[in-house]
């Protein structure tokens, strides 16, 4: 009867549905029959329970949990509640596994906190040192130093790169932190969405051309692609996609961005000729720590990126999708509010 249960349980878990409720029900009367102590039904519920709870990442998921099983429950002592020997034994039960039960995720929800505070204060310190060496990178780079062969600068120039992707994770951890509590400093002014995009573009045209990519941006001049937004948040988004960009496209492709005004908002797109994302991965893309299956064979990485991209763009009161094919590339569409200059 255990291991029927529990299957019933994980099931309903993971679907929910009313039949599963039946089952929980039939199981509960056929132990009623058997002579099965209420204690051995409840017993192989929190089995189960502790199982699932154990997989769970977030307290909302736990919470979640916990109340699809115990409506489940609730149906499984149905018929043990219909008889005078199963229901004061079920109450008090009951009362003790709640108790040990709320004990449990509240335990959970305080180590969750401490390990997020402890990534907030580690990637805050990161970063001073990330922008050090970056500086002394660009100063060698730029000749200050004395003058470079071919083969110094193109190993100074991959090091540049490096440390600016390290910088871009260890801004990523803190900032969806930041997000995630709700509590990031956003500095809302009128600014042209076209400027902050090409100042992006151009710091990206290196690392472009040490792999052999085009990196374009067209742009709707025909009016100022005015948007009330946060300039460093903005271009912080604008950077992710880009880099994401170029990491999942082969040598020799074209990267394109976009910014062009419809109707009462400003878009922004970012394209590429990449391998191209699969139908079944694009719904979880902006989830945390998610990673597409090629994007994990290719490259390491936080699985923030496009997390964080979906956080800013909500934050402007914008959306952001993405448009892919299979051997056909990718194009990322942020739209934003936009506004009169």
């Amino acid at each position: 009867m255990e291991e029927q249960y529990q299957t019933i349980l994980l099931h309903y878990i993971t679907d929910g549905g009313e039949p599963d409720l039946e089952l929980a029900y039939e199981c509960g009367r056929q132990a009623v029959v058997e002579g099965t102590s209420v204690l051995q039904v409840i017993d192989a519920h929190y089995q189960a329970l502790s199982d699932v709870l154990s997989r769970a990442e977030t307290p909302e998921d736990s919470m979640t949990i916990v109340q699809r099983a115990s409506s489940l429950l609730k149906e499984a002592l149905s018929p043990f509640e219909m008889t005078q020997r199963g229901y004061g034994e079920t109450i008090n039960v009951l009362r003790n596994q709640n108790e040990k039960l709320t004990k449990l995720m509240e335990e959970k929800s305080e180590l969750l906190t401490q390990r997020e505070d402890f990534m907030m204060v580690v990637t805050h310190d990161l970063k001073t040192p990330i922008n050090a060496a970056d500086r002394c990178l660009s100063l060698l780079l730029e000749g200050d130093f004395g003058a470079l062969t071919d083969t110094q600068l193109e190993v100074l120039s991959t090091m540049k790169e490096s440390n600016q992707r390290m910088f871009t994770m260890v801004r990523n951890l803190l900032d969806a932190y930041r997000y995630e509590q709700s509590t990031p400093v956003l500095h809302m002014f009128k600014m042209d969405v076209g400027q902050t995009a090409t100042a992006v573009v151009n710091n990206f045209k290196l690392p472009a051309q040490m792999r052999d990519m085009t990196i374009k941006a067209e742009l709707d001049t025909e009016q100022p692609n005015m948007v009330l937004g946060d300039a460093n948040a903005i271009q912080h988004l604008i950077t992710n996609l880009i880099d994401n960009a170029i990491k999942f496209t082969p040598d020799g492709g074209v990267i394109t961005l976009k910014v062009r005004r419809h109707e009462d908002s400003i878009k922004i797109e970012v394209s590429d000729t990449g391998r191209g994302i699969g139908k079944d991965e694009q719904s979880r893309l902006f989830q945390r720590f998610f990673q597409a299956e090629g994007g994990k064979k290719m490259y390491t990485g936080t699985g923030l990126g496009l997390y964080l991209c979906n956080q800013i763009a909500a934050a402007h009161n914008g959306t952001i999708e993405c448009e892919s094919e299979i051997g056909r590339g990718t194009t990322f569409i942020v739209t934003l509010p936009s506004i009169r200059d």
